[in-house]
């Protein structure tokens, strides 16, 4: 079962200094925003990987991955159903995200995560 994605989400033991504050910034733009924060399914250099519920998309009920960045942007990646169905396909959706994040930040210079 080599394919099967894993969630790690061990952190690092040092908190660099500006993280802190992208992190109150990232909170501060959930709460403004009409989707609900469910869950984050990690952090990978300056970027979040989050999943929220959002009612009165166009799409109607959903919930969307997103990945927060440092200057605040909030971009959908996956969109899927607010059903049970849904949820766990968006599970999928943030855990692929987050992982193909950590495989890019591992890579010498040839794309930058951070």
């Amino acid at each position: 079962m080599d394919n099967v994605i894993r969630p790690d989400f061990r952190r690092a033991a040092t908190i660099r200094a500006g993280k802190d504050r992208d992190a109150k910034h990232r909170e501060a733009k959930r709460r403004a925003s009409p989707a609900q924060y469910v869950k984050s399914y990690g952090e990978i250099g300056h970027h979040a990987v989050s999943l929220v519920r959002e009612r009165s998309s166009p799409q109607g009920d959903v919930y969307k991955v997103v990945i927060d960045s440092l200057g605040g942007r909030s971009e959908p990646v996956g969109v899927e159903p607010a059903t049970p169905d849904g949820l766990f396909d968006a599970d999928l959706v943030g855990m692929a995200v987050v992982r193909t994040l950590e495989i890019l930040a591992q890579r010498s210079g040839d794309f930058d995560v951070a």
